[in-house]
């Protein structure tokens, strides 16, 4: 009996078998596998003997004004180029007039080819590219892929790739059924997965165009007729990076502030901060707190420094720096004078730390003791995250946003991006924190399971 990729594992282990070992069902480069790479090979050099004027329209369809040697070196610029010469061997139209591909002119050419050439060529032909989402990854076998764009699940026999993807992350790529599974031919275009939503926004508002002037074309003609869209948004980002918005708890923008007071009278500085409301003492000077929650936590809202003449006071905000200069300069009239006030983008702060520390710190505990303690802290931050009003949920908790529909969707991807960036970690040989238990504590399912 044939057992269906959703059925219990048949080895035992509780998992669905597409999860388990189905993977390891994967055989080794076959005869169709090998038969496909060949005639890429030949497709190439059918272009380069017959085609080759066309390069530079065909650069100019693909990359427009974008220049890859300017923006991209090494192993980026390899993939860049790979990517270029898939699309001319696989959806790039030579001959516009007839709607002509390479493989188009090359089955014309090519009379005497076999039948499983002939099979495979037809097969290249039609395939596209497509969004995918990695919903698992089987070290070193294969991944589990769910296709954004025309819906549908596949297990890909990809050794090379799962040492770079993670789950949830999402990329554009060719995918061929060869030898009875499913390979990736070569291209890919990764993205961050915050696009996500823009880029499949954009890519159906471009196919609803599209059909204003091809009525009974389907996504799938769409995608094969503008797979060059899929680049744009690749080098896009690389192009015209979004700019990375950061703000306080608050709302506010987030800017490292820094206000310098000359000291007067040093008695006079400990007893009036002392007084302030929210100023704590901590070690050289002190810590300004916000309204403490029932729990008894709250938020940091600045730190005040003395150093032998100067008191520094340093806030996440240029909001919280002056109130909380207005607060210093009420409880210390005569204490102190104001000298003056300091600015520095978070970005600008991270680049400038990346220059002088190449090199992260080494972290001399245990990694074992670096899990534990990473651990309690996420366990305790997501179960506080769970019962916090996110403004992004229209101010209602992840609890109450997943009784609706809308909001469902909303909380999966939130919940999606806390575990590719855990993921990562993993991957990268540091703390990580496993976040099942919130799927299953807000009854949501993944997809594919």
């Amino acid at each position: 009996m044939k057992i269906g990729r959703n059925d219990p594992c048949p080895c035992g282990s509780g998992k669905k078998h597409k999860k388990c070992c189905l993977v390891e069902t994967y055989t080794e480069t076959g005869r169709e596998d090998s038969t496909q790479k060949r005639l890429v090979q030949d497709l190439l050099k059918f272009y380069g003997k017959n085609y080759k004027h066309t390069l530079e329209y065909a650069h100019f369809i693909f990359w427009d004004e974008f220049k890859p040697n300017e923006h991209l070196d090494g192993a980026a610029l390899d993939i860049a180029y790979q990517n270029f010469m898939e699309w001319v061997v696989y959806d790039y139209l030579i001959n516009e007039e007839n709607d002509k591909t390479l493989i188009d002119l090359y089955l014309e050419n090519n009379k005497n080819l076999s039948l499983d050439e002939h099979k495979i060529l037809t097969m290249m032909k039609n395939s596209v590219i497509s969004l995918y989402e990695v919903q698992e990854v089987f070290p070193e076998k294969g991944l589990l892929l769910n296709d954004l764009m025309l819906g549908g699940e596949y297990d890909v026999k990809e050794r090379a790739a799962t040492r770079g993807l993670k789950k949830w992350d999402i990329y554009a790529a060719r995918l061929l059924h060869v030898d009875g599974k499913y390979i990736m031919s070569g291209s890919v275009y990764p993205y961050p997965l915050k696009q996500k939503e823009r880029i499949l926004n954009d890519i159906h508002a471009e196919y609803e165009d599209y059909k204003q002037d091809y009525p009974d074309s389907t996504l799938d003609d769409f995608l094969k007729k503008n797979g060059e869209i899929f680049n744009f948004y690749w080098y896009d980002l690389i192009q015209n990076p979004p700019a990375i918005k950061i703000h306080t708890t608050s709302g506010e923008p987030m800017l490292f502030s820094k206000a310098i007071f000359e000291i007067k009278d040093k008695e006079a500085v400990a007893k009036g901060l002392s007084e302030i409301k929210g100023f704590e003492p901590a070690g050289n000077g002190f810590t300004w707190y916000d309204k403490r929650n029932k729990e008894g936590s709250a938020t940091i809202l600045g730190s005040v420094e003395i150093k032998n003449d100067r008191l520094i006071f340093e806030s996440n905000s240029k909001k919280r720096l002056e109130k909380g200069k207005k607060l210093i300069s009420k409880a210390l009239p005569n204490a102190v004078i104001h000298r003056a006030d300091m600015f520095q983008d978070p970005m600008e702060a991270m680049k400038s730390n990346k220059k002088s520390s190449p090199e992260r710190q080494k972290n001399d505990l245990p990694l074992e003791l670096q899990q534990q303690i990473y651990s309690q802290f996420m366990q305790k931050h997501c179960e506080k995250w769970l019962k916090d009003k996110i403004p992004v949920l229209n101010g209602k908790t992840p609890v109450q946003a997943v009784t609706t529909v809308e909001g469902r969707k909303k909380v999966i991807d939130l919940l999606k991006l806390f575990e590719n960036g855990e993921e990562q970690n993993k991957k990268e040989g540091r703390p990580y924190y496993d976040l099942s238990w919130m799927w299953e504590r807000m009854g949501l399912e993944r997809e594919g399971e």
